[in-house]
């Protein structure tokens, strides 16, 4: 194995530029997966401490616990909970752990490899939150470390092929479309708790309703019935890191018909139940 250096706080001052696997914190665990560097972290770095700095490699990095600083899109100023960021090379940030009592997860990529991936899907220029649903395939990746067995080289190299995946950017085309379908597919996001009728959506957008189906799986590569079901996939999954609440009680808050329905759709999702997820801790 080979042994990733971390960054003292002696080395921390603004425009630091972090090589592969470094970053500001106490290594608890590492491995390397031949060109990918796996670690679970604690900071070690007041945040008055951490300046401007630059990731030569892309990462993911898995927030497991503490308040995290981070200006990726689609994260808020200071985020308490589970979260999935994705830095693509020569990110430029100054994100940071508030106090020192917090734990993380990551997983670094060589530049060369993130090229080699980019040939295959389009991915980010810009560090971005990923989808609650790709919460699930990082933590799983983050359990091959803590227990890590002969075969978990290969399990981080296909998880980390399908993280990629999740990371992927629609095509241009896909992107573009008309306002009357965003708004649709709006609603479908905004009220997921609640299930439209065709006709409803239809209306909402203004077309007839065998168009507006067709156009949205032509654009969203799903039906408005899958697009909803995953509004409320990654709803109960964000649930599910509130021990507090009960899995009966997730599966009734987000529209599953009961506490077996909601384990069945998640089992074939993702491959595992939900208090398989939960018990990943």
């Amino acid at each position: 194995m080979t042994v990733l250096v971390n960054v003292p706080s002696a080395d921390v001052h603004r425009g630091a530029r972090l090589g592969h696997g470094a970053f500001y914190g106490d290594y608890r665990e590492q491995r390397q997966v031949g060109a990918l560097a796996l670690a679970e972290m604690r900071p070690t770095v007041p945040e008055h401490d951490v300046h401007t700095h630059t990731h030569d490699d892309a990462h993911f990095l898995l927030l497991l616990d503490g308040a995290y600083l981070s200006t990726a899109r689609g994260m808020p100023e200071v985020c308490t909970t589970r979260a999935l960021v994705l830095n693509p090379p020569g990110t430029t940030h100054r994100d940071c752990f508030r106090g020192l009592d917090g734990r993380f997860f990551t997983l670094s990529i060589p530049t060369d490899s993130w090229h080699a991936a980019t040939e295959y899907r389009k991915l980010t220029q810009d560090a971005m939150r990923l989808p609650a649903t790709a919460l699930v395939l990082a933590t799983r990746l983050w359990h091959e470390l803590r227990n890590w067995d002969g075969a978990s080289s290969l399990a981080i190299e296909a998880g980390m092929q399908l993280l990629l995946d999740a990371a992927a950017q629609p095509s241009p085309s896909e992107q573009d479309g008309p306002m009357w379908l965003e708004r649709a597919r709006e609603q479908l996001h905004d009220e997921w708790r609640r299930t439209p009728d065709l006709a409803e959506l239809a209306d909402t957008a203004g077309v007839h309703p065998v168009y507006l189906a067709r156009a949205f799986r032509r654009r969203y590569g799903c039906s408005p019935g899958e697009y909803l079901r995953r509004c409320r996939m990654e709803r109960a999954i964000a649930l599910l890191h509130d021990r507090s609440k009960a899995l009966a009680d997730i599966a009734a808050t987000c529209g599953f018909v009961d506490q077996s329905h909601f384990t069945h759709a998640f089992r074939r999702q993702h491959r595992c139940t939900p208090a398989q997820y939960r018990a990943l801790g």
